[in-house]
């Protein structure tokens, strides 16, 4: 059992230990890259970006002594306790390695880093994503930093609140706080401006740069649009049945998955065989499979 990863594969033990360990080098990695965002940008600039990070960013302005990583890890412990009561050790454990590890390296590399009093708004876009892609390092190696994520999960524990309603609402009341305690109608908008880029660095950071597109092809000569694919394309095709909602008419679906540059010239070949056909194309994240990531593969 892989503690990081939660894998219920059977596996050796070398093979547990190697892969814990590429685990924590890897939300080590992360939380490096997250202390940067926020000891470099956010918080030489009072920006307060949402969750728990915001409010210690709020009391440190005000009582310095009680440094940013400290308050993260005293704010993260009733929340552990409880978690762990409600969800087990074994879902939080990646969450408190990446808690740990996350507010230590914000406070040992504080003295050593350069504080950037800058334009607020490159501010937050800099260290917003620095902040997301330190992040997202850590939940693509089974980690986590804790905070207003567990927090939500907690609430909707108990309460069956939706995660992404909890998370909004704890957000937005964190970054209102913010402008009331620093007496500034800037800071909440600059606060925003850096969540909007964490997010975007989040994903950036799990799923890289490569872009793909899930094609959805409802046709009357499916054997044509088949083997024009195959052969011109070389990719794979699953084959639904389809019953129109109106007509009740049955018809077959294609579904196709491919990079994004490989969008025009699926169209194109389904126009030419046949023009009636019926093209749905939206986005696919991530694609595990032959042809493209393996299961095993991370970066």
């Amino acid at each position: 059992m892989n503690l990081f990863g939660l894998t219920s594969k059977v596996k050796s033990k070398k093979q547990v230990i190697k892969e814990s360990v590429i685990n924590f080098i890897g939300i080590l990695a992360g939380s490096f890259v997250y202390a940067l965002g926020i000891n470099i940008f956010i918080q030489p600039n009072q920006i307060a970006p949402g969750g728990f990070i915001g409010i210690a960013i709020i009391i440190n302005h005000f009582f310095p002594f009680l440094t940013i990583g400290l308050q993260l890890i005293l704010m993260n412990i009733p929340l552990i306790l409880i978690g762990t009561r409600k969800m087990g050790l074994r879902l939080l454990y990646g969450t408190i390695v990446g808690t740990v590890l996350s507010s230590v390296l914000v406070d040992i590399t504080l003295p050593i880093l350069p504080q950037l009093e800058m334009d607020p708004i490159l501010a937050g876009i800099y260290g917003g994503f620095l902040m997301g892609a330190g992040i997202g390092i850590i939940f693509r190696f089974f980690g986590s930093t804790g905070g207003t994520d567990l927090l939500a999960q907690i609430v909707y524990e108990f309460t069956g609140l939706p995660f992404g309603q909890a998370l909004m609402f704890i957000d937005i009341s964190i970054i209102i706080l913010a402008g009331i305690f620093f007496k500034s109608v800037h800071i909440p908008l600059y606060s925003i401006i850096a969540i909007f880029v964490s997010q975007y660095a989040i994903d950036i950071a799990q799923e890289g740069f490569r872009f793909y597109k899930t094609v959805f092809i409802i046709t009357n000569k499916p054997e044509e649009i088949k083997e024009v694919i195959l052969k011109e394309m070389e990719r794979g095709i699953t084959e639904l049945e389809a019953i129109g909602g109106y007509t009740g008419e049955k018809r077959t679906a294609l579904v196709v998955a491919l990079p994004h540059a490989e969008t025009s010239k699926i169209k194109k070949l389904v126009a030419e065989v046949d023009p009636l056909s019926f093209i749905i194309i939206g986005d696919a994240s991530e694609i595990i499979g032959q042809g493209f990531k393996s299961p095993g593969e991370r970066l």
